[in-house]
């Protein structure tokens, strides 16, 4: 359902919202039906999206201490680790302030989410040594994704020997997505990349550390460091065709003082906004717990006006009979 909202809990149409796959995808372009993640007691929990809102409202920028930047209507609620807080200042009914966002806020969630990369022709040619010298699993999004990248007959390894020797950020996403669907696990939450082959644990970790991603060297392979945040970075960075959802659902919102407001600004315009509501009541909006917007009410049907009452005929009279003398 998408209908124009009496709302203004809306936010700016390209904010990434996290499904319930651990990918995300812009609020303009979700769907009723579609499932994203929530919240329930602390908690990711996964939860259905029941409507799709938009409309048009003045708009404001929100900007977080480590980078993070959404934007949205001043009526619209981010979660804080005081409680639920409007973008501007306002009134309830006209005489109780409401609480709103200040300098110093803090916002729980894991902050800004990476953009996904472009499958331009570096990172399809990494995704191939990757998921070729990792060792080609059965999977068939996998083995789809490495026909389409190959254009034909999927490499053997035997046709991968010459390592590039200047690898980009393009060629070392993609090789880290393809070594992480052949060779990657996501248990109890943690991320962890394994290779027995020395070349491609060396590539690895040179890809891992051109990528500015933080990870820890280990008897098992390269496991993903810095939390929830450091492991959402990894997966939106390099974009594995396996989803891993299970990375997310059922872990605890991350509440850290580097989401601190450090300014809320008026954009000076009117914008296109857009809101969703889900079953949770909420949903995480480019790494930022974001309250949904809530249907209004269905007018009431008109009322059945009462019957007539209908008229009652008086009986007729009774004709005389000669009988009846």
């Amino acid at each position: 359902m998408r209908a124009e909202s009496a709302l203004a809990h809306c936010l700016a149409g390209d904010t990434p919202v996290l499904l319930a796959d651990g990918r995300t995808e812009p609020i303009a372009e979700l769907a009723a039906g579609q499932e994203v993640f929530g919240t329930r007691d602390g908690r990711f929990v996964v939860t259905r999206v029941r409507a799709h809102w938009k409309t048009s409202r003045p708009a404001y920028r929100v900007t977080l201490g480590d980078g993070t930047q959404v934007v949205a209507g001043g009526d619209h609620r981010f979660l804080t680790d005081e409680g639920w807080r409007h973008v501007t200042p306002g009134r309830y009914d006209d005489v109780d302030e409401r609480p709103f966002l200040v300098k110093g806020a803090r916002l729980v969630g894991t902050g800004r989410f990476a953009a996904p990369p472009a499958h331009v022709r570096d990172y399809r040619d990494g995704y191939l040594w990757g998921v070729v010298r990792g060792g080609l699993p059965s999977d068939p999004d996998v083995l789809a994704r490495a026909r389409e990248f190959s254009a034909g007959d999927v490499p053997r390894d035997r046709d991968l020997v010459e390592w590039p020797t200047a690898p980009g950020d393009g060629w070392s996403k993609g090789f880290l997505a393809g070594l992480f669907d052949s060779r990657g696990s996501s248990t109890g939450g943690e991320l962890v990349v394994s290779s027995s082959d020395s070349a491609v644990f060396e590539a690895a970790a040179l890809a891992l550390t051109r990528l500015a991603v933080p990870h820890a060297v280990e008897v098992r392979g390269l496991r993903v460091v810095g939390g929830l945040a450091g492991r959402l970075r990894f997966l939106h960075l390099v974009e594995p065709a396996i989803t891993r959802g299970n990375a997310v659902e059922g872990m605890a919102v991350p509440v850290t003082s580097q989401l601190a407001v450090v300014a809320v600004e008026s954009l000076g315009v009117t914008r296109t906004l857009y809101d969703i509501t889900t079953g949770t009541g909420d949903f995480v909006a480019n790494g930022l717990v974001s309250h949904n917007c809530s249907a209004p009410p269905a007018p009431a049907p008109p009322a059945t006006p009462p019957a007539s009452p209908s008229r009652v005929q008086p009986p007729r009279p009774r004709e005389s009979n000669a009988q009846d003398l």
